[in-house]
């Protein structure tokens, strides 16, 4: 049950980011002042908050990394890695 509760807490979290982030002025106002939006949907402000822009994309590195996948060479997880690291970040023309 507790783990239901903890996926259903972080589920509704991600939607209230999402929709944060889609608003214009919502996206605005995390990005100037990221601790008092997140503290108002219940997230610790103890974050370093990186905003991708159209010349500026940031790449986040995972904390821990599978190194037997690695060693393998595990392909899928290398795609996996690139999807986690990039987000939904991709142009389909790159800006000059």
């Amino acid at each position: 049950m507790n783990i239901k509760s903890t996926l259903n807490a972080e589920h509704e979290i991600g939607v209230q980011l999402g929709a944060i982030i889609q608003d214009e002025r919502s996206r605005a106002k995390l990005i100037e002042n990221p601790a008092e939006v997140l503290s108002e949907i219940g997230l610790s402000a103890d974050v370093t908050l990186l905003a991708d822009k159209a010349d500026l994309v940031h790449l986040l590195i995972p904390a821990e990394i599978d190194a037997a996948r690695v060693a393998a060479d595990d392909e899928a997880y290398f795609e996996d890695l690139g999807k986690a690291a990039l987000g939904t970040c991709y142009y389909d023309d790159l800006p000059e």
